[in-house]
């Protein structure tokens, strides 16, 4: 669904970009250390390790609003938004739960995020993965700059979550919560 440029900025751009230009950084980095050795001609078993499968949420369940929705996999392209009608969106790029920070943001309407700044440290937040609920509980929730993409990023193990707020959505809620299993 393409949105007008003014209702989501490219907060997200930014973000995809930052993780591309860290990428990048370390990637260089990481050619230019190991340049003067020599490669080795076989890799030993131990070193190498198997891929573990990136298992999205699929569903989240916060009580305290009385929200069960369902999750679906989404990303940003320009500004272009993945945003659903009746879903909540978890950004691809982020983590999954209990590997880092996963990143779910939805529309500000009544059947979805509207009441998101009711939430308050305490409040029980699940997410369901592989039909296991992953139980989580709110640090924080507040207001933040539509441009404040640091409120985002992070590199911790926890839930973020992200809506529009304020007259005329100009600025952006953000609640954190940390997992307590």
């Amino acid at each position: 669904m393409k949105l007008p440029k003014l209702q989501y900025p490219s907060v997200f751009l930014v973000i995809v970009s930052v993780v591309a230009g860290i990428t990048v950084y370390f990637g260089i980095g990481v050619l230019l250390a190991h340049r003067s050795r020599p490669l080795p001609k076989t890799v030993p078993m131990s070193i190498s390790k198997p891929s573990v499968p990136k298992i999205p949420p699929t569903a989240i369940n916060i009580p305290k609003l009385d929200k069960n929705l369902p999750i679906k996999s989404a990303s940003v392209s320009g500004n272009t938004w993945d945003m659903f009608p009746d879903a909540v969106a978890w950004l691809a790029t982020s983590a999954v739960p209990g590997r880092g920070n996963v990143i779910l943001y939805a529309h500000n309407w009544r059947t979805l995020w509207r009441d998101l700044y009711l939430l308050k440290p305490g409040d029980p937040i699940e997410i369901q993965q592989e039909n296991v609920w992953k139980h989580y509980v709110v640090t924080d929730s507040r207001d933040i700059n539509e441009h404040d993409i640091k409120a985002v990023l992070s590199d911790k193990n926890r839930l973020t979550l992200y809506t529009c707020d304020g007259s005329f959505n100009q600025k952006r809620r953000v609640v954190y919560a940390d997992p307590i299993d």
